[in-house]
């Protein structure tokens, strides 16, 4: 019966250990301090805190047509400037987000 409680006890030791000891890295890596702007036909995308990488992503209006067409930025790490989602010349913006990535 004493085992069975030094191991209980032992496990949760073990476990509670980890927990203090294993980083907390994910949540530090991911981009924030986003914002957004639209502008010349085209949304923009901008991460300034956090590390990883974003772009932007813009939903395009066919002109003369009820389709939309998805435009994708590049991908920027945070701090080299923003990424720019841009729609064609025959397209209007109609709607833009921001992913974000480790």
């Amino acid at each position: 019966m004493r085992f069975r409680k030094a191991l209980k006890v032992a496990g949760v030791g073990a476990l509670m250990a980890g927990a203090i000891l294993l980083p907390a890295t994910a949540a530090h890596a991911y981009p924030s301090g986003c914002s957004d702007l639209y502008r010349d036909n085209a949304y923009w995308y901008n991460c300034t805190k956090g590390t990883g990488s974003f772009r932007a992503v813009v939903r395009c209006y066919r002109i003369g047509h009820s389709t939309y067409a998805t435009r994708y930025g590049v991908w920027e790490r945070v701090g080299e400037g923003p990424s720019r989602a841009q729609c064609l010349s025959s397209e209007e913006t109609s709607s833009g987000y921001g992913e974000r990535r480790d």
